[in-house]
């Protein structure tokens, strides 16, 4: 009776187990394919809030083409991290041109961005752009001036 019983709770302790959540796990698995580049950076602080920022880069279509985001990421007293801001660079989906790289550098006004861009419509062809943004969300994006 008791090996019954033991057989029994190890039973349902093993049909159990895969039903328990990782939260971790779970968000990952339900980042959208097109997410495909992620980078956080520096610092930024205003009006008593502080975070750091993060890039992401969205890609899709046969001939993929990217949109790109720039977030300020807020870390609350809890240690739990929210997006605090969300800025969609609008004139790059405009452009419908790809991200082949990019860097970035922080300062005390926000980010400075210097994208290599791929337009597909001309194999490729590779163009340099660059985009400047403040903590005050606004921004200039356009050629590089270089």
């Amino acid at each position: 009776m008791i090996r019954t019983l033991l057989a029994a709770c190890i039973l349902t302790a093993a049909a159990v187990a895969p039903l328990r959540a990782d939260t971790v796990e779970d968000s990952i698995s339900q980042l959208a394919p097109s997410v495909q580049d992620v980078r956080t950076v520096g610092a930024w602080e205003k009006d008593g809030h502080k975070g750091f920022y993060r890039v992401v880069v969205l890609r899709s279509g046969p001939e993929p083409t990217a949109r790109l985001f720039v977030q300020w990421l807020e870390r609350g007293a809890d240690g739990a991290t929210t997006v605090a801001r969300n800025v969609d660079i609008k004139e790059m989906a405009d452009l419908k041109r790809n991200i082949g790289d990019f860097v970035i550098e922080t300062d005390a006004d926000g980010l400075s961005i210097f994208l290599e861009l791929l337009d597909p419509a001309a194999s490729g062809a590779k163009e340099s752009y660059e985009l400047f943004i403040g903590d005050d969300e606004s921004y200039r994006f356009g050629p590089a001036s270089n």
